[in-house]
């Protein structure tokens, strides 16, 4: 539990822009399902769990009705398997009625258990082979132009990432744009002549290590320095700002994201901040 220091009950003004978007964007329709087109998670193959509320459970399975269903697991502590958009869905209000690909995606899973391995798999938590890494640099790669260090060196037109390995990508930042980083970020992007680099985070839902990873990002981004800017790229839990009883998020995760000064955003917004930075640095 965390205070605020800025009152957004009334309204977001006071938010840093992209902040403010990423909210917004969080809040529209269908945000789980044009999220998952950066991280691209699978059908998950499952595994056994506990009995409870079996029957209602099986009738619901046995009928192929999505919606009970998801009412009925929105009742247990665990979910069959470790969905990473569950914790959203349960928790966000409106999330299980605006994102029916998602929906649709988490019960045809389920139905690829029989009823009986639904029930029996309630307390244990298979982890998706996917990991979060890979997939935004996926769509990454398919989002944007990706160069070679010489061509990208060179480009002073549009937009364009660093295709290069991760020591080529960390010794370019250290040496030639004498950046302070200890690793190739996710993020190493040009926009005509202005370099920008950036870190990403798929935060699913509360805790520790959720905080850690938000804590990454946000200390990535106080070295900025020079003329490179540095933006985090944060997606999910952080940009909850109410629970499904209309009350205020105090969660320091949320609070920290929520009322940085720091160029944090969603990935969905990552077209937009470039064309935002193409509009102060016109190519000549």
């Amino acid at each position: 539990m965390a205070n605020r220091n800025i009152d957004i009950t009334e309204s977001l003004d006071h938010l840093n822009e992209w902040v403010r978007r990423s909210i917004n964007e969080f809040n529209s329709d269908g945000y789980l399902d044009k999220i998952g087109e950066v991280y691209n998670y699978r059908i998950a193959q499952p595994e056994r769990i506990k009995e409870e509320l079996r029957r209602a459970i099986k009738i619901a399975h046995n009928n192929r009705n999505d919606v009970e269903l998801i009412r009925l697991l929105s009742q247990l502590d665990k979910f069959p398997y470790d969905e990473p958009f569950w914790y959203l869905i349960k928790n966000a209000t409106k999330f299980s009625n605006t994102n029916p690909s998602q929906i649709r995606r988490i019960c045809e899973t389920l139905y690829n258990m029989t009823d009986e391995e639904v029930i029996i798999r309630v307390e244990s938590q298979p982890k998706l082979n996917q990991q979060t890494g890979p997939m935004f640099n996926n769509w990454l790669r398919a989002k944007f132009e990706v160069k070679n260090l010489n061509e990208f060196k060179a480009s002073s037109v549009g937009f364009i990432i660093l295709g290069e390995s991760e020591e080529v990508g960390r010794k370019f930042l250290t040496e030639d744009l004498n950046q302070n980083v200890s690793k190739r970020p996710d993020l190493i992007a040009k926009v005509n002549d202005r370099y920008i680099i950036g870190e990403a985070k798929w935060i699913g839902q509360s805790g520790g290590n959720q905080y850690k990873s938000v804590a990454e990002v946000i200390k990535f981004c106080e070295y900025q320095r020079g003329n490179v800017l540095r933006i985090g790229i944060i997606d999910g839990y952080p940009w909850l700002t109410h629970n499904t009883n209309g009350n205020l998020i105090k969660d320091r995760i949320c609070i920290e994201v929520q009322e940085s000064t720091y160029n944090l955003m969603s990935s969905l917004l990552l077209v937009d901040y470039m064309e935002s930075i193409q509009a102060l640095n016109p190519s000549l």
